[in-house]
């Protein structure tokens, strides 16, 4: 859990541009990928890509849709879940996405992405076991569009600007009907969500002092949307916008390999309707490689997390009276070379949350109050013997409520999660790839009324193991391979959320191939 760079806003962590050696001349490569699985369950790609001494490119056009995942064998049939295809789970997607730069020169560099999406799927509803109430929604209808350019421009050794706009905009119709036959409707939202803004951005280069960047911020949202009840004369619209703005500056400093450091500050200016909020966020991070196979990290960062529009407003699961959450964030890791190309990897960390967003039981967006996570992360990967690689890692998480609450931790957070990842490929070019991974220890909470009083009570979700497997062969060399695939091999049922069933066994055929 690195904290991420403050020079791209609450929570960035992408877009950077950077001024980089050009590449020399690449054929065009024309690549793809054809699944299947039951249940009329069909994935496919095509990728295109390509380079010259002065531009690079991809594109890609990705294809997924499914008449919904199998259920477990062990699963008992319900009123509101029978037979061995989880209902209402169905979803086809259409995605495009290219992007590519260009040296306009050797000082200058244009870069650009698209993509585009088009879907629909169903909300698998809550199969009646449990408290929650069961509801039959779709998104009958939902595409989107992200468009983002930059710009590089070297002015001297030492100076460089970097910036890019952007433009992000989805459609969305929800909709929620009265039955299981999904004829007649409850409610609808159409509802549009746009983000867009720009980032610019100084580098300068201190040579034997590290490098100093700044950087500025400006960013608008947008949400409006057009809610229906069924049996009412009217309908409730939102049109609403609001601002963004950092500036924002980070210092980076390294010491020929032998340790590190960086420092960012970030000041945040929040505009909407329920009134402005002037917020801060910073981080201060570093490593010690304290021996040849042995580096120590650290990093402290104070956070915040403005809420969306879409969760102030979302007919389904908005709440205008979210608040901002703001975050403390601690860590401490090692990692630590043990020969035999043997690495062992710990990080222990420490966050304070203060009103903390998430849903609640019946999907609301909300400030369930304020929380402390602490926990450690290790693994340990070997690559000693040829053509096998093996991970072993295990995560601890411990989520408490700081507040007099109820709901002492959260839902649905594993306390324990084990792991074991291996790969093997044979002479003849078989691969072998093995997933075992062990959830143990989640909670969650139902609303019970005891002596008159309404009051949360936990409930410990199963402990479950799934186990992937994969084979993969090749058959014309690099340009043809066959594989196939198995996800919970053991077909074991289990829930992820309170009577929300997860895929039983699934079994996946297809090839990869390029040209």
């Amino acid at each position: 859990m690195e904290p991420s760079s403050v020079l791209y806003g609450p929570g960035g962590a992408g877009g950077v541009i950077n001024i980089i050696t050009r590449e020399g001349d690449m054929e065009a490569n024309v690549s793809g990928n054809l699944e299947f699985s039951e249940n009329d369950t069909m994935n496919g790609s095509l990728n295109l890509a390509g380079s010259s001494s002065n531009w690079q490119g991809f594109m890609s056009y990705n294809h997924q849709e499914t008449d919904g995942f199998p259920m477990s064998s062990d699963y008992e049939d319900t009123d509101d879940q029978s037979g061995d295809t989880r209902l209402n789970a169905d979803k086809t997607l259409d995605n495009v996405y290219a992007q590519g730069s260009y040296f306009a020169s050797d000082e200058t560099k244009l870069t650009g992405n698209i993509s585009y999406n088009s879907a629909e799927w169903g909300k698998p509803s809550a199969d009646g076991t449990g408290t929650n109430k069961v509801k039959y929604e779709r998104i009958d209808d939902f595409d989107s569009l992200i468009v983002q350019l930059g710009v590089a421009h070297k002015f001297s050794p030492s100076l460089v600007f970097r910036g890019y706009v952007y433009h992000d905009e989805s459609n969305t119709l929800d909709v929620s009907y009265k039955k299981s036959d999904y004829e007649d409707i409850k409610s609808s939202e159409d509802s549009t969500s746009t983000v867009q803004g720009a980032n610019l951005q100084l580098v300068k280069d201190l040579f034997d002092y590290g490098i100093f960047t700044t950087s500025l911020i400006s960013e608008q949202q947008g949400w409006e949307s057009t809610s229906i009840t069924s049996g009412s004369d009217t309908s409730e619209q939102f049109d609403k916008d609001a601002w963004l703005h950092t500036l924002a500056a980070e210092y980076q400093y390294q010491s020929d390999d032998l340790y590190g450091i960086t420092l960012g500050l970030a000041a945040h200016n929040h505009e909407q309707d329920q009134g402005d909020d002037d917020n801060y966020s910073g981080q201060l991070s570093g490593y010690w490689n304290v021996a040849d196979n042995s580096k120590v990290h650290a990093g402290v960062a104070r956070k915040v997390r403005f809420p969306l529009l879409t969760n102030l407003y979302s007919q389904s699961s908005g709440n205008e009276d979210l608040n901002p959450e703001e975050s403390a964030h601690f860590e401490l890791g090692l990692k630590q070379g043990l020969g035999y190309q043997t690495e062992f990897d710990v990080t222990g960390f420490y966050t304070e949350a203060d009103d903390y967003i998430a849903k609640d039981d019946n999907s609301i967006y909300q400030n369930l109050g304020d929380y402390k996570f602490k926990g450690v992360d290790l693994s340990i990967k070997n690559q000693y013997f040829d053509n096998l690689m093996l991970t072993v890692s295990y995560s601890y998480l411990d989520s408490e409520a700081s507040d007099e609450d109820d709901m002492t931790e959260l839902e649905y957070r594993p306390k324990h999660q084990y792991r074991f990842q291996g790969q093997y490929q044979f002479d003849i070019g078989l691969k072998v790839n093995l997933d075992i991974e062990h959830i143990a220890d989640q909670v969650f909470y139902t609303s019970e009324e005891i002596s008159g009083t309404t009051v949360s009570v936990q409930n410990d979700v199963d402990n479950y193991t799934l186990i992937d497997l994969g084979l993969s062969q090749p058959i014309m060399g690099d340009n043809l391979e066959a594989y196939i695939r198995a996800t919970n091999l053991l077909d074991e049922n289990y829930y992820q959320s309170e009577a929300l069933p997860q895929a039983g066994r699934q079994v996946f055929v297809g090839i990869n191939w390029q040209l």
